[in-house]
């Protein structure tokens, strides 16, 4: 913290009967110590798509108090994350949202071929890019000496209009560039045109069969027969770190567990910080799901006490309840228990920020 009069930072103990760690994993970290290096050394050199504060601190600092952890060398991949051109190395990327290939993007090597079936799981489409790479296409394995590979996305225009949200954001970020035909794609690409003319006419017969030769079977924003006058969004993408299912261990109320399974009373976490809740591959949308059910299950089990209110030194894992029936402005209070009552379709309430809406006619 910084003090009053001077720069120099000063630090203050703040005691607390109850602790919540909720700082994120550790893919943003490549330092000699971290826990990339050592658990993945192998993934130093690839790009993130984690903010800088995914440092891994949170765990750290459990660890220290003693607590287990979990799945530590569980880190996913995501296949695509942009590559800005106006800072191509920078090790943070933007994610490409898989949206772009749901709508009908195609992923290109740089001779302007297909791979793969866009639609896979990202562990199968990721392990298709790192197989254009020696190393691993013959051992298996990512070399940390390796140059991590980079592919162009590819959309049509309608595929475009189907992702439009997306594709202006993006393309209002210089992420995506707009193209006038096939010959101006081609350019851009650094490939050869008629190559791409033939991926791109055999793509459109494997779309008319409802099968290509990986197995996709659906087929959304195909291009049009009209290469030449076609317009076409392109972006350059990477793999990159994205989700680090490992952690400190919890129960599933969030407390969190030493070594030996046991309650280390008053800590808790939810989030990524958290390990052993995925597996071996976190689902896509699970890790905002995680936050919300662990937030919620650790923050109602939390005392709120008022400042006219001493803290007994308990461990948080029993409720207190206001008995109080109306606010300061009059408005009556709606206790926890009569909101989750109202949790059918036909009675359906929803507190946002500390208001009650009876969203019934929207359920």
């Amino acid at each position: 913290l910084p003090s009053d009069d001077t720069n120099a930072p000063i630090e203050k103990a703040l005691h607390s009967a109850n602790v919540i760690l909720a700082t994120g994993g550790f893919a943003a970290d490549r330092s000699s110590n971290s826990y990339l290096a050592q658990l993945r050394p192998e993934y130093l050199s690839m790009p993130a798509t984690a903010g800088e504060f995914s440092t891994g601190d949170g765990i750290a600092m459990a660890t220290r108090l003693g607590a287990g952890t979990v799945d530590m060398n569980k880190i996913q991949i995501h296949p695509t994350g942009w590559v800005d051109p106006s800072d191509p190395l920078n090790p943070s990327k933007v994610l490409a949202a898989e949206l772009m290939r749901g709508v009908g993007g195609i992923l290109l090597n740089d001779f302007g071929e297909r791979f793969c079936n866009e639609l896979g799981t990202r562990a199968y489409v990721t392990d298709k890019m790192f197989q254009h790479d020696p190393h691993y296409s013959s051992t298996g394995k990512w070399s940390p000496n390796s140059t991590v590979p980079t592919f162009s996305l590819v959309l049509s225009s309608s595929a475009a209009n189907d992702g439009r949200k997306h594709v202006d954001l993006y393309t209002h970020k210089k992420l995506l560039k707009k193209m006038s035909g096939i010959q101006q794609l081609a350019d851009f690409m650094s490939v050869n045109v008629d190559t791409l003319r033939t991926s791109m006419d055999a793509y459109r017969v494997d779309a008319k069969n409802g099968i290509d030769r990986w197995g996709k079977v659906s087929f959304r924003g195909v291009p049009s027969s009209d290469l030449d006058n076609e317009i076409f969004y392109v972006g350059r993408v990477t793999p990159v770190l994205h989700y680090c299912m490992g952690g400190i261990t919890i129960d599933i109320t969030g407390n969190v567990l030493d070594e030996e399974q046991n309650v280390i009373h008053g800590l808790h976490a939810a989030g990524e910080v958290s390990g052993g809740v995925h597996g071996n591959n976190r689902l896509g949308g699970n890790s905002l799901l995680e936050c919300t059910v662990f937030g919620t299950i650790v923050g109602k089990k939390i005392p709120v006490l008022n400042h006219n209110t001493s803290d007994d030194g308990g461990d948080g894992d029993k409720i207190e309840q206001e008995e109080e029936e109306e606010s300061v402005d009059g408005e009556r209070m709606v206790k926890f228990e009569e909101l989750a009552s109202h949790n059918e379709p036909d009675d359906c309430w929803v507190a946002i920020h500390d208001q009650v809406y009876d969203l019934t006619a929207f359920a």
